[in-house]
């Protein structure tokens, strides 16, 4: 079903201040869904009012074709974790995840049930009769989505789910809660600002800016098909060139731009004119970089090398050219680097497929 969870117009005011903006989406039954963006973008806002925690000013939320706006925190099909993850430190792991349980005064043969299975679900059986400050933060981590999952919501909402975490956690953590919610079958909405969470764990992802929604769409198009310069740079490192077209056909279109020497040659074409201002976005891994000149009419620089960042798997190059730009160009380094790589003040050529990059025209 499209439209499992169905956001209709809605829109967030506190006083004269807009957080929310007339935000229409639809999230499928099943999928992890992301909002990304900045602090202060509305991303938190929208996801309280799916809590119930805010009253939105305008528009309204369906979930499962029924409306929530009449139904108060507590009673919504609806669980929240929180960063903090805001587990009773006087309770056990144990007691932690069947709070919501006895709150609804389930019988205790099915109580105990569901505890079971939901602790043995995230690997903490052994560990139940432990409070959580004897417990490692992806453990605490566990118990808090253990607890929010237990009560079977239909919808689960995660606040900075890995904030707490160091970046080494973090990472392995990603995978692991996005599996044991993809396991249950639980439709997911998270909040992040970083997009590398946002990438790993959801299936779709929309990106906010001042309150409203700048692109949805799946972590690769979000990022091989940016639709704005906002999105282009707001996901992962973009060279942007700004220019004007000279020629645009059903295949291609033809950039002229006061960057390079050469005109820039893409291979698909847009919905633009002769003369129409527009960017060119060129993520640096689809770079090329060489000391000789490759010989190209287009989509090619010259410039020096300015600085060297060495990453181990990669390396990322800076690339003063020639009328004055700086570009990135990331590389893979899947050989041992040799004695005549790439150094500091070298003169190089930077050129790229005419596939490589996409035409900005917002």
């Amino acid at each position: 079903m499209d439209d499992y969870v169905s956001i209709q117009g809605l829109t967030k005011r506190f006083d004269d201040v807009v957080a929310v903006h007339d935000v229409s989406l639809n999230i499928r039954q099943g999928e992890i869904f992301a909002l990304l963006g900045s602090s202060g973008c509305g991303k938190s806002t929208l996801l309280r009012c799916l809590a119930g925690f805010e009253v939105p000013s305008d528009g309204r939320v369906l979930l499962d074709g029924e409306p929530l706006a009449s139904s108060e925190p507590h009673e919504r099909p609806v669980n929240m974790m929180f960063q903090s993850y805001a587990l009773f430190p006087h309770m056990t792991v144990e007691s932690n995840v069947a709070f919501g349980l006895k709150q609804d005064r389930l019988p205790k043969a099915e109580l105990r049930e569901r505890v079971d299975a939901m602790l043995e679900l995230v690997q903490l059986t052994e560990l139940r009769r432990r409070k959580p400050h004897q417990l490692s933060g992806g453990q605490q981590q566990r118990v808090a989505l253990a607890r929010s999952l237990v009560k079977r919501p239909k919808l689960l909402l995660l606040d900075e789910p890995m904030g707490a975490l160091d970046r080494k956690l973090r990472s392995r953590m990603q995978f692991e809660v996005a599996a044991i919610i993809e396991r249950l079958g639980v439709t997911c909405m998270m909040v992040t600002h970083d997009q590398d969470e946002a990438m790993t764990m959801a299936d779709r992802i929309a990106i906010m800016d001042a309150g409203r929604i700048v692109q949805i769409g799946t972590p690769d198009e979000i990022y091989e098909q940016p639709n704005c310069r906002f999105s282009a740079e707001f996901i992962g490192s973009v060279n942007l060139f700004d220019g004007t077209v000279a020629d645009d056909e059903r295949d291609h279109v033809t950039i002229t731009t006061d960057d390079l020497e050469s005109s820039l040659y893409v291979g698909h074409g847009i919905t633009g004119y002769e003369g129409m201002a527009v960017a060119f976005a060129l993520r640096p891994e689809k770079l090329f970089i060489a000391r000789e000149n490759p010989g190209r009419l287009h989509n090619q620089a010259h410039g020096r090398v300015e600085e060297i960042g060495y990453l181990g798997s990669h390396s990322v190059y800076h690339v003063r050219l020639d009328r004055g730009k700086l570009i990135q160009v990331i590389t893979l380094n899947n050989e041992r680097w040799a004695a005549d790589r790439l150094r500091w003040g070298d003169a190089v050529w930077v050129h790229w497929d005419d596939e490589a990059g996409v035409v900005l025209t917002s």
